[in-house]
């Protein structure tokens, strides 16, 4: 029974497919990134079939509907590979071949994946949080940044109470200042 090695290379529109047999690039496909068409390719190779592709935004998603399609799915550490592969030319189709080669020779770092879907998206809300604290922050600190520019210091209850920040910002002289923090405090509030 042969064995098959293929590498992906995933964007959102296409993907590219490289399968190696006996360490030679023995065919290329090129489909949309849709889970059919993905497994339309998987499903004319026979044999047995290791497949990878790198992390990204995309990976758990093609893992959960791909892993059934293969003997093995490894994802697999984007910035690891980066070092192996730094050197050549680059594109999709290059990039999927080198993927081929590295899993045959073992030379990949998987990336767990999670199978239990509750988990996922308890992950996708932490992860939402996050980049919401982080967005607050940063627009705290133009808020700060801008008053400084004017020397001017923001009293905490402005910050945390919208009572407190209307009357403030009605009562700043600087009515510049004022207008801009407008424009500011609703890209905080939303």
């Amino acid at each position: 029974m042969a064995t098959y090695y293929i590498g992906v290379d995933v964007d959102s529109k296409m993907v590219e497919l490289a399968i190696e047999k006996n360490a030679k690039i023995i065919d290329r496909y090129r489909v949309p990134t849709t889970i059919p068409a993905i497994r339309e390719v998987l499903g004319s190779i026979g044999g047995t079939k290791f497949l990878t592709f790198e992390e990204g935004p995309m990976a758990g998603w093609l893992y959960r509907n791909l892993k059934d399609n293969v003997d093995d799915l490894v994802v697999c550490d984007p910035r690891r590979n980066k070092l192996i592969t730094c050197d050549g030319d680059k594109d999709d189709s290059i990039d999927a071949g080198k993927l081929a080669s590295l899993l045959r020779g073992g030379y990949l770092r998987a990336v767990h994946q999670s199978e239990d879907i509750g988990r996922i998206v308890l992950k996708q809300w932490v992860s939402l949080y996050h980049d919401k604290v982080r967005e607050a922050v940063r627009q705290i600190n133009k808020i700060r940044a801008r008053c400084r520019m004017y020397g001017i210091r923001i009293p905490r209850r402005v910050l945390r109470d919208m009572v407190s920040r209307h009357q403030w910002i009605t009562e700043l002289k600087e009515k510049d200042l004022a207008e801009q923090l407008a424009v500011l405090w609703i890209g905080y509030s939303s």
